[in-house]
């Protein structure tokens, strides 16, 4: 099975689920081809508060100005991305490879000059490295930091994690995508979790706010993925064992 995981920053910061989605993984890394982006954004808007930096955002995007950058790519390929590496060793998983969608050149973005250095749609998609690593069974760790043209020159970019996500599907071509984050699914109006979501319905709920600030662009990315990577099944949750919300075309 080709497995593609989505990583919140608010699990890599709660230890107990953070210790259980490392022993998942350790139970099936022999078995499954896993790919997993994560995020990070608590801890950039931590660090961002400790340098006296308001963070920005945008319909739920991260506004990224230079000084933004340098945190993000800090504390995404730097802090978290070893971080994780470490944690995945550390638990018998020797082949755990780190790395950011700027190696090899992974993924080339448009520019998106409303978010600032941020990059969204692909206009590059190197899959040759992930690729091989997964071939040989490693796991791979991989940090929402890539590259965008700015003109005639590249740049390094921040992709929102569930860009990537989407971005990366149509090369990776996973049998299941699941977006681990710290809620249960997505909710209702009556704060019920809905346990079956079509594709179709995105649109309604944006509409009606019934979901709102970093929900809306996971669920775009998400509706996204169905139009170019045909998948069949996306899950949100905050249990990897657990569905959430299964979100099917």
């Amino acid at each position: 099975m080709k497995l593609l995981i989505k990583l919140s920053g608010k699990v890599i910061d709660n230890e107990k689920q953070l210790d259980d989605f490392v022993k998942f993984i350790k139970e099936r890394y022999n078995k499954d081809k896993i790919l997993i982006v994560h995020g990070g954004g608590k801890q950039i808007s931590l660090w961002m508060q400790k340098l006296s930096i308001q963070p920005t955002f945008v319909n739920g995007l991260r506004y990224t100005d230079e000084q933004t950058l340098e945190i993000v790519v800090s504390v995404l390929c730097g802090l978290i991305n070893k971080f994780l590496v470490w944690k995945f060793i550390e638990q018998g998983i020797i082949k755990t490879v780190g790395l950011s969608c700027v190696d090899n050149k992974l993924l080339v973005t448009q520019i998106d000059k409303n978010l600032g250095f941020v990059g969204r749609e692909a206009k590059q998609i190197n899959f040759a490295v992930l690729d091989l690593l997964l071939k040989n069974g490693y796991i791979v760790l991989l940090s929402s930091i890539g590259l965008a043209k700015d003109k005639k020159k590249l740049v390094v970019v921040n992709i929102n994690a569930d860009d990537v996500v989407s971005l990366i599907a149509v090369k990776f071509k996973p049998d299941k995508i699941v977006f681990l984050s710290d809620v249960e699914g997505v909710f209702d109006c009556k704060n019920k979790v809905i346990k079956y979501l079509s594709v179709k319905e995105i649109d309604k709920l944006i509409e009606q706010k019934t979901v709102s600030e970093g929900m809306i662009p996971k669920l775009q990315s998400i509706k996204t993925l169905f139009l170019s990577a045909k998948v069949k099944e996306v899950f949100i949750t905050n249990n990897i064992r657990k569905e959430g919300t299964k979100i099917v075309k």
